[in-house]
């Protein structure tokens, strides 16, 4: 088995772009990528975080990649967000931990890392199983929240909101 990390280049978007929409449909989360949205999410952490951007091959086809963004936090800088992922076809083969290894090794050597704060999924197993085994807990503290933000806006419009009511 011959799987290679390498920093991720400018060349490696549409390739990834096309895998991040085949993980999506595959996994059927609900979310609906397609190559140029998965491109544009690609490009602006490959272009916010360079150096914590990372692609696998895997006996030289490019497989996956993961790439991450630091933030200070009032513990120390952390990783967030981001987005790891490996084609369905070349899972369970070692590359996302590959992958981790990596990203989380530079973060902690360039920017003392503290913590990686993350979504992810519990409409399947995978990868919050994946993830738990690493030693990842569910932060039961946190609600991830989303809103139409027209839909807010009309809201707000409409409505005076005390701070607590």
């Amino acid at each position: 088995m011959a799987i290679t990390i390498r920093p991720m280049q400018k060349a490696d978007l549409q390739r990834l772009a096309e895998i991040y929409v085949d993980v999506y449909t595959a996994f059927d989360v609900g979310e609906r990528w397609t190559t140029a949205t998965a491109k544009q999410l690609l490009s602006y952490w490959l272009d916010k975080q360079p150096d914590l951007a990372f692609v696998a091959a895997y006996e030289n086809k490019i497989v996956g990649a993961f790439l991450s963004g630091i933030k200070p936090w009032w513990d120390g800088n952390h990783l967030f967000d981001g987005e790891l992922f490996v084609h369905p076809d070349y899972q369970k083969k070692g590359i996302g931990t590959e992958l981790s290894k990596a990203l989380y090794q530079k973060a902690v050597e360039t920017y003392n890392v503290t913590h990686f704060d993350a979504h992810t999924f519990r409409k399947t197993e995978f990868p919050l199983k994946w993830y738990k085994a690493q030693g990842f807990m569910v932060n039961e503290d946190w609600v991830m929240i989303s809103g139409d933000v027209k839909k807010v806006m009309g809201k707000l419009r409409k409505h005076h909101f005390s701070s607590l009511s």
